[in-house]
C-alpha cells in the first residue's frame, strides 16, 4: 500500500477534487493536503464526505465540503464561489468523478457492441464528458486571476488501449483526452497546464467492490477483464493513494513544463 506524502510542495494552493469523498477522489484529496493544499472537497453528500474531510484535518491541513453536481454549471459555479470565499481563490482543479458510473456497469452501456443500446450510450457518453468539464470551465476565471493553474483529469486507460465491449468508455475517455489537449493549448497563455491521468482498475474503489465485492454487480465479462487486469500488471494494482501521488505531482510545481500529457499508472499493464 502507498503511504501519503509528507512532502510540502503544495502549500497553500487551493485545491477542488470532484468526488473526493471516496475512491480515487478521497486518495487525491489526503496526497494533496498532505503537501499543504487546502482541499474543496465536492460531491452529493456532506456526510459521506465527512470522514475525508476528519482525515485531512489529522494531517494538520485544512478542507471544506461544497455540495453540487457535476453536471450542473450551475452547482459547479457555486463549488468555485464557495473555494473563493473560503480560500480566496482556485489554483488546481482535479476532475474525478464520473457522472454516472452505475450506468457505466450496466449490459446497455457496458456489452458487445451489437447490443447495447445506442441511445443510453450516447446519454452516458456526454453526461460523463460534463462530468469533466463543467467544473474546469467553472474554474479558469479563478485560476486565471491567480497568475495560472493545474487541471488534472483522472479518466480510464479505455481511451487509450480500448478494451472489447467499452464503446462507451473508450469513446467518452478518448474524447476526453483529445479535449485535453485543446485545453492546453487554449490555457498555456494563462499558465494553466491540463493533464490527464489515465487508469484501469484501482483497488478499494466502488469499481473494484462492483466487480470483486460480496455481491458482484457487473457483468460475467466486465469481472473477467478485471480478473485479467490484476493477473497481467507486472507492477501489481494501484490504489487511490497511489493514484494521489501521481494527481499532485501534476498539480505542482514539480512538472511546470509538462501539460497535454496523458499519463497511464497501469503497473506496466500498458506502455505508451
Amino acid at each position: 500500500m502507498e503511504k501519503i506524502s509528507s512532502i510540502d510542495t503544495l502549500k497553500d494552493k487551493v485545491a477542488i477534487v470532484t468526488g473526493g469523498s471516496g475512491g480515487i477522489g478521497r486518495g487525491v484529496a489526503l496526497q494533496l493536503a498532505a503537501r499543504g493544499a487546502h482541499v474543496v472537497i465536492n460531491g452529493r453528500s456532506r456526510a459521506r464526505a465527512q470522514a475525508v474531510l476528519q482525515e485531512i484535518r489529522d494531517l494538520g491541513g485544512r478542507a471544506c465540503f461544497a455540495a453540487g453536481d457535476v453536471c450542473s454549471k450551475t452547482d459547479m459555479d457555486s463549488v468555485v464561489a464557495e473555494a473563493e470565499r473560503q480560500y480566496g481563490g482556485v489554483d488546481i482543479v482535479v476532475a474525478n468523478a464520473g457522472g454516472n458510473d452505475d450506468e457505466a456497469r450496466t449490459p446497455q452501456v457496458r456489452g458487445p457492441f451489437e447490443s447495447i443500446d445506442l441511445e443510453r450510450v450516447t446519454a452516458f457518453v456526454g453526461k460523463a464528458m460534463a462530468a469533466k468539464l463543467m467544473i474546469v470551465q467553472a474554474a479558469v476565471p479563478s485560476m486565471r486571476q491567480r497568475g495560472g493553474g493545474s487541471v488534472v483529469f483522472i479518466t480510464s486507460e479505455g481511451g487509450r488501449s480500448p478494451t472489447r465491449g467499452q464503446t462507451a468508455i473508450a469513446t467518452f475517455s478518448g474524447g476526453l483526452i483529445a479535449g485535453s489537449k485543446v485545453l492546453a493549448k487554449e490555457l498555456i497563455k494563462d499558465r494553466i497546464r491540463v493533464n490527464c491521468v489515465c487508469v484501469t482498475v484501482v483497488r478499494d474503489t466502488p469499481s473494484w467492490n462492483a466487480a470483486f465485492g460480496a455481491q458482484s454487480v457487473v457483468s460475467e465479462m466486465h469481472r473477467k477483464q478485471y480478473e485479467t487486469i490484476v493477473s497481467r500488471s507486472p507492477l501489481g494494482v494501484a490504489d487511490p493513494l497511489a493514484i494521489g501521488n501521481i494527481a499532485a505531482f501534476l498539480a505542482s510545481d514539480d512538472s511546470a513544463y509538462l501539460t497535454g500529457a496523458a499519463v497511464s499508472p497501469t503497473g506496466g499493464l500498458t506502455i505508451h
